[in-house]
Parts: C-alpha cells; structure tokens; sequence
C-alpha cells in the first residue's frame, strides 16, 4: 500500500502542483490550506505517513503546527516545504520535529527524491531480521568511484542499519539519513566534480541550479571526474557511531564550518545553508580534516 500524504501550503497553485505530482507516482494525498485546517485532520484520526508543510501560511503557521501535532502524534514525519525562512527558524524547526527541508523554488525530482528516502527508511525498519540487533560493534568501508555512487542508497543503507541494531529511533532514522545524505552529495558535487559551488552552500537561484546540473552531467561522463575515489568508512558500536567521508577535491576553507557547529547560536553561520543547519541538528559531532576534504560525522546511541 502505497504512503498517504498531507500537503499544507497556503498557495494553491504550490498544492495542486505537488498534488498531480505525487498522485501520479502513486502516493495518496490530500491538502490543506493552512496549519490549523491540518491540525484538525490529524486531530480527527487522519492517518498520514508524510506531511509536507509550509513555513509562512495564516491562522496558523508551519512552527505552530510543528509545536501543537507534537501533542497529537509525535512521530509523525513533517518535512517543511519554503522559500521564506531564517536560520534561527530552521533550527527551530528541527527542533519541534521537523526531519527535513526542501527549498522552493524546487524540482519535483528533488521532493521525490526526499520522500523516498524517508519511506525507505521507515520501510526498511519494519523489514527486521532477528539477528542483527545483536550486532553491537564492527566496521565496514566502502570505496565508490564518482560516477558510480548512489548516495541516496548509501545514506540509506546506513541510517537503517543504525536503526536496525536500535543505537537510534524514530525520526531520527530519517534525519540521520538525510545528514549523511547531504555529506556525500557534496563529496560527489564540491569535492570530486568540483562544481562551482561552495562546500555546504545551496544554489541561489532555479537557473544556477540548471546550469550546475548541466555541468554535473558532462563531468560524469569525463574520466578526471568521474574515477576520482569516495571513500565511506563506518565504524559502529554500542555507545556511538562513526561515519567518515572523504572525497579526492581540493578541500575548503573549514574554519566558518567548524565555529559555526562548535557554537551555541544558528545566527553564527554567516553564509551556511540548510544542510549545515541539518547536520548541526542531526548528528552528535561533526570533525574534517585540515584540507576539508574528509568528513566524520559522530551519532551517539540512543538512551
């Protein structure tokens, strides 16, 4: 049975869109137009396994429906959907359960792309086999030519195996998944295909996105990108769980990376995008080498 969703957007033509879109890849949806309407679905025993949520809508917007669903069903999966947002609300966010952005203006195939990795993972984590919550310690590397890697597969194989030895629960499955997602991506894009993007940052604008797609492509196909190395070492055991990235790039500047994370304030982050503020949020620690090329990212057991 395929997963029902909840679209909770204010502008009509963003739902209907969204709506078309995921009915015709053979999701059961519904809308609503603001949090409260939402609200009330899901306070009348609406059963949802998404719902994708706006930030800015009226009577009652997307952080005051994260706060109140919460004491309705606090494991419902909510991935906010906007083009307005600060960090401070972003963090926020995350903060009241939210497992996820996806920025507008945005592709279709990226939404598609979010939600599956999100089903997936929560499919996976009913599938348990009796033995490997047994399984408390051990190690595994991987060695992924450029244009061979599927990081959504990747992410997913290895949040799910956190999940299925119980060292994390829940949602956090899923926002696990989504951080090493957002890692290996831009091993992939900044690091060995060195796209003119800086390291953790979005593209600004739908037409950059084009045109860095474009390219992406083409040096998929080019051996000097293309058999360039990730490297995804996994190193597990019973109190925390080491995942490192390294890819073979020039590297970036870490040092307003670094201060942002090791910081108490998201307004910190002069310059970051969303994935950072997941990966502060989702994972435990985040460590690079010097160059900026390796990335660890350090998830502690759940209690």
């Amino acid at each position: 049975m395929k997963e029902k969703i909840l679209i909770v957007d204010d502008d009509k033509y963003i739902s209907l869109l969204l709506y078309n879109f995921l009915d015709d890849e053979g999701y059961i949806c519904e809308t609503a137009e603001n949090g409260l309407e939402a609200l009330e679905k899901v306070s009348k025993g609406s059963q949802y396994d998404m719902v994708l949520l706006d930030f800015v809508m009226p009577k009652m917007n997307g952080l005051e429906f994260l706060a109140a669903v919460r004491e309705i069903n606090s494991k419902l999966p909510v991935m906010m959907i906007s083009g307005y947002r600060t960090r401070e609300n972003t963090l926020e966010a995350l903060k009241l359960g939210a497992i996820g952005f996806i920025k507008k203006p945005f592709s279709l195939n990226d939404v598609l792309k979010n939600l599956r990795l999100v089903f997936n993972t929560s499919r996976n984590k009913k599938e348990l086999g009796p033995i490997i919550p047994y399984l408390k310690s051990g190690s595994m590397e991987f060695v992924f030519k450029t244009g061979d890697i599927e990081p959504d597969k990747v992410s997913l194989y290895l949040a799910t195996h956190l999940g299925e030895m119980g060292f994390i629960e829940g949602r956090r499955i899923s926002t696990v998944a989504l951080a090493f997602n957002e890692v290996l991506t831009n091993a992939i894009e900044h690091g060995n295909l060195e796209l003119p993007v800086n390291y953790f940052l979005e593209n600004p604008g739908s037409e950059e996105r084009e045109s860095v797609s474009d390219l992406k492509n083409e040096r998929l196909t080019d051996p000097t990108y293309a058999d360039k190395n990730i490297i995804v070492k996994y190193l597990f055991h019973n109190d925390e769980t080491e995942v490192t990235i390294i890819d073979e790039g020039a590297g970036f500047d870490i040092s307003s990376v670094v201060n942002f994370l090791a910081g108490d304030e998201v307004s910190d982050a002069e310059g970051c995008g969303r994935g950072l503020i997941l990966l502060k949020y989702a994972v435990d620690e985040v460590r690079f080498n010097e160059k900026g090329n390796e990335v660890t990212l350090c998830v502690k057991t759940t209690d």
